[in-house]
């Protein structure tokens, strides 16, 4: 079997301490210098500009064997500050150097963006000098080549330490000009010690002038305490060191180019002040980085020694600057082409479940016209009666409707109500008609109520008219149950439910049903209107029908049923003399008032034959359609012979159960009532004077609270 062949193996190459590669960013790009170190001065092994996309600048660095690559950092972006110490032992000077950074920084700033050195030469009168470098956390981040991270290899250094590395070992001022920033970096030697400062001067972009470089170290000297005959000197060879650099770069005088140069190993070039202010920077950068001021090229701008989980990795990694252009570049064209992507995937599902796209567009325009015309039905195809209906139990005890009109309109039935609104319940006309309003309004199947009414009249009655459109005619209105007439009738209202032992069939209570009667029962208000149309009274045999007269037709009024949809009016309280009571047959359509309704009712079975075939006639007739008050006149006269069940007024006495008389009211009580409390008293003292078991003091006192009650009816 033929092996296949193995890739040789490269060997990695072996990186040397000594060399550094020093990255100084420019206006088109980045210039990396390659540097070796050793006994204080630096060999220069290659420079190379990299363009700012070109990746190649991490291969570079590996082949020329650079354990460490330091990125010079814009002076704008660093806070720096000399310390002047005495002379002291090297320990001490070290705690009272910390003591002054942890001063100056106060925590504000974390400790991987600041370091401080101790330079290693005396000045003047001993002085000792240290700096302290600050990189503030709202600083920008420094540009970095493409393919190159930070890490332990890669570290940032302010340009001051280049500048302070070369001046420990010689007496000349010493410049770096950045003039794409518009920042000057100064280190000049006094006898109170080394002054370095980074000072703004000029615009972004332009040259910085004279004037400004001189007074610049003016101030500075002043502030560092030089003395004064000391600052012209420094300040003229300051000015000499600045000449040529102002344009950029590092500056130095003429006069001390052969002192710098000696820093320079088997370098042709190290004389021309030219290489100087192109290399100057790295060659102190490269001194730093092997001497006394290594700490501050060791600054960070993340913490190195900490771990963070894949969510902080992923946020580094977004971070950068690379990966954040093509996140940007990858979100723009998301928003510009995600949705024609995605309206492209729908239309083509479209097309999948729609092949007939067509068709199913005729079904839609279709559908529409029908269900339009279904709306158009409901709102003026609904029952009128279920309008009427509403109108009823929306209609509070006191409201009397004399007109109804529902008429068929654009937006449903326009409905028109008139009547009189009287007192009842403790509550004054005016209330229940405002009541009545309310109901309308709050069933939800009117809209438009608009109310006319007129100031009530002497008997307290008050005329009105409501105008209301019935905008949805079918929907099922859920009235409460004291409102809703189909579960809580007229009578139920008025009298309360019937007793236990009333026969319902016998006494009228189901109008729809003639059965055998059963026993005589004590007499109840007016029944309930079935549904459809106005019920039909059918005597038994051998009863009699009787019309209700007197005081008992005093208190009739006018009220609908829910389930029958009609107004009806009746005589509430009158009872026919075969000792049942009546049902009342008058209705009321839309677009009239009723009229008032018969008293009818069922006698009981007479043992006679007389007054059987009497019974007999009196039915006969009711059937043949003659008069109600004939019709009663006849059974009255058939009933003579045998008188039995309920009181009535021609037979009292008559029930089992004797109704107790009115309790006594005094004319004080009398002459607080109001008109109507005084007709519904008035009525109760007229029946009660009619029975004939009645001892002669109730009669005296019924007689008297009667004038009374006649007379306050006559008032007001």
């Amino acid at each position: 079997m033929k092996k296949s062949p193995k890739k040789p193996v490269v060997p990695a190459l072996t990186r040397d301490p000594r060399v550094v590669a020093v990255i100084r960013a420019t206006r088109d790009g980045f210039e990396l210098t390659s540097l070796r170190t050793s006994d204080g001065a630096v060999s220069m092994l290659a420079a190379h500009h990299f363009g700012t996309d070109d990746e190649r600048v991490g291969k570079w660095i590996e082949t020329q064997r650079a354990a460490r690559a330091i990125v010079a950092l814009p002076g704008a972006d660093v806070i720096v500050r000399a310390v002047q110490l005495p002379p002291a032992d090297e320990a001490r000077l070290e705690g009272a150097l910390q003591l002054n950074a942890s001063a100056f920084v106060q925590g504000r700033t974390s400790d991987w963006r600041v370091a401080s050195a101790l330079l290693p030469r005396e000045r003047g009168e001993g002085i000792r000098t240290g700096l302290v470098a600050e990189w503030p956390e709202d600083a920008n981040r420094a540009d970095m080549p493409q393919g190159l991270n930070e890490g332990p290899m890669v570290s940032f250094a302010p340009a001051i330490a280049g500048l302070a590395a070369i001046a420990s070992v010689t007496d000349a001022p010493l410049l770096w000009v950045d003039s794409a920033n518009g920042v000057l970096s100064v280190c000049v030697p006094t006898t109170r010690g080394l002054l370095a400062r980074v000072i703004r001067a000029g615009g972004n972009g332009e040259d910085i002038e004279i004037a400004e470089v001189a007074q610049a170290v003016g101030e500075a000297c002043v502030h560092a305490g030089v003395p004064g005959a000391e600052i012209p000197n420094t300040i003229e060879r300051t000015v000499q060191a600045a000449h040529g650099a102002l344009s950029g770069g590092f500056g130095c005088a003429d006069a001390d180019l052969g002192k710098l140069s000696a820093l320079v190993r088997d370098c042709d070039e190290a004389s021309d002040p030219q290489w100087w202010r192109t290399h100057g920077l790295a060659v102190g950068i490269a001194l730093a980085a092997s001497g006394p001021a290594m700490p501050l090229t060791r600054l960070q701008w993340t913490d190195l020694s900490a771990r963070p989980d894949r969510v902080g990795a992923l946020i580094n990694r977004i971070s950068e600057p690379r990966t954040a252009r093509r996140i940007m570049l990858v979100g723009i064209l998301t928003l510009a082409l995600a949705p024609l992507a995605v309206e492209g995937a729908r239309l083509l599902l479209l097309r999948w479940k729609l092949p007939d796209l067509e068709g199913y567009v005729k079904a839609e325009e279709l559908d529409r016209k029908k269900q339009a015309m279904y709306r158009v039905l409901g709102r003026q195809g609904a029952s009128m009666t279920k309008t009427l209906s509403d109108i009823a139990c929306s209609a509070p005890d006191g409201i009397e409707v004399e007109f109804i009109n529902v008429a068929q309109s654009a937006k449903g039935q326009a409905v028109t109500v008139r009547g009189k609104a009287r007192a009842a319940g403790g509550l004054q006309g005016t209330e229940i008609m405002l009541q009545m309003e309310k109901q309308l309004r709050e069933s939800g199947a009117f809209e438009q109520v608009l109310r006319n009414s007129e100031a009530p009249d002497t008997r307290g009655y008050q005329e009105f008219a409501i105008n209301a459109t019935a905008v949805r005619p079918t929907y099922t209105v859920a009235f409460p149950e004291a409102q809703d007439f189909a579960r809580t009738s007229m009578r139920v209202r008025r009298y309360g439910p019937p007793p236990d032992d009333v026969d319902a069939v016998a006494s009228g209570l189901d109008a729809r049903t003639t059965t055998t009667p059963s026993s005589a029962s004590r007499s109840t208000g007016a029944s309930d209107v079935t549904s459809g149309a106005a019920p039909e009274v059918a005597p038994r045999s051998g009863g009699t029908v009787a019309a209700a007269t007197g005081a008992d037709q005093a208190d009739g009024e006018a009220k609908a049923g829910k389930d029958g949809g009609r107004a009806v009016r009746g005589s509430g309280r009158g009872k026919s003399s075969a000792g049942t009571p009546f049902t009342p047959s008058g209705t009321t359509g839309s677009g009239g008032a009723g009229a008032p309704a018969t008293d009818t009712a069922s006698a009981a079975a007479a043992n006679t034959e007389p007054a059987d075939a009497a019974a007999t006639d009196a039915g006969a007739t009711a059937a043949a359609g003659a008069d109600s008050k004939s019709a009663a006149r006849g059974a009255r006269a058939a009933g003579s012979a045998t008188r039995g069940g309920l009181a009535t007024r021609g037979n009292l006495g008559g029930s089992s159960e004797v109704e107790p008389p009115p309790p006594v009211l005094s004319e004080n009580e009398i002459k607080r009532m109001s008109r109507e409390e005084a007709r519904e008293a008035l009525v109760k003292v007229s029946r009660a004077r009619q029975r004939a078991d009645l001892d002669d003091a109730v009669k005296t006192r019924l007689k008297t609270e009667f004038d009374l009650l006649l007379e306050r009816c006559k008032h007001e």
